[in-house]
């Protein structure tokens, strides 16, 4: 029996795009067909324009294709998992739906996946004109301070736009945090995995939902669930200036009443404050990370409504 590829695809408010999209999704359907079984996944992410009515037109009789509707929108992260949790396969391709992304190069994954072992294929976009400088650098800033924070190894680049096997898959639908930061969770499991290059095109229609607020947004989410190293760190930097200050405090009482000698006003009020400052840092580190792997333990809201299209 032939093994089976699902490909899932978000979308929110992409009418302009999504029969271009779709239509090369198609393309790529008939030359994986020679080799693997092919169905596609496509999430409306709460969208507000007339993208779901187009798709239902577009993928009228296409029993091969699949239509997940969320009731409002949550962020494509959320869309894609709860794709990935409809879907049944066993492997899986995530791309975007903006037309920036060529999906004939999941021809190149499935190859490398096969060939290479591995268990994730991951495309990494080359810097280029497609995006803004500030976008850029946002993003090139994010990645070096996860690596470090995290010790995830993510290159920079690294996008929604991967191949993994579904052992992964199934590993995303068994976590709990999974659905905030996708690429970081299954680059997090240790897993074997190989970065595959590409040149993105830049947008032709409609405007990108990705904003800046919301890709910052998206990187303290990141840092936050993975980060603990941060958090740490934090901790031991607050310890030790509680110890530097209060060993200040001591030694400015003794030199008080012992050598009659007195701090200068200034003096005082900076070592308090820092003092009483690393106390509440010292603390709000240790709070934070205990309620990170207490909720990472026990979280289990559902926070996505979906329904089956077709």
């Amino acid at each position: 029996m032939n093994k089976t590829i699902s490909i899932i695809s978000a979308f929110y408010n992409e009418e302009e795009n999504l029969k271009k999209h779709l239509k090369c999704l198609e393309k790529l359907r008939k030359k994986l067909l020679k080799k693997i079984n092919i169905n596609l996944v496509l999430v409306n992410d709460g969208s507000i324009d007339n993208s779901l009515r187009l798709l239902k037109t577009l993928t009228k009789n296409k029993k091969y294709i699949k239509i997940i509707n969320l009731t409002r929108n949550h962020g494509q992260q959320v869309a894609i998992f709860a794709g990935l949790k409809k879907s049944r396969g066993d492997y899986y391709g995530v791309i975007d739906s903006d037309g920036q992304q060529d999906p004939l190069l999941f021809l190149k994954m499935f190859n490398i996946l096969k060939e290479k072992k591995v268990d994730i294929v991951q495309m990494q976009k080359r810097y280029g004109q497609y995006e803004s400088h500030l976008k850029q650098f946002i993003s090139r800033i994010f990645y070096a301070l996860f690596s470090y924070l995290t010790n995830i190894d993510l290159k920079p680049g690294s996008s929604d736009f991967y191949l993994i096997t579904k052992k992964i898959k199934n590993e995303i639908i068994l976590s709990s945090i999974s659905k905030y930061f996708l690429r970081g969770f299954i680059h997090s499991l240790g897993f074997k995995k190989y970065y595959v290059q590409y040149d993105p095109s830049k947008r032709k229609m409609g405007i990108s939902k990705y904003s800046i607020d919301k890709q910052i947004d998206f990187a303290l989410t990141a840092i936050y669930l993975y980060g603990t190293k941060i958090f740490t760190q934090i901790f031991i930097f607050s310890f030790i200036l509680i110890c530097t200050s209060f060993i200040f405090i001591i030694y400015s009482i003794y030199e008080h009443y012992v050598h009659d000698v007195q701090t200068p006003g200034w003096a005082s009020i900076v070592i308090l404050v820092t003092f009483f400052g690393a106390i509440n840092l010292f603390f709000l580190s240790l709070v934070t990370f205990f309620s990170i792997k207490f909720g990472t333990v026990v979280s289990s809201k559902k926070n996505y409504i979906s329904e089956q299209i077709k």
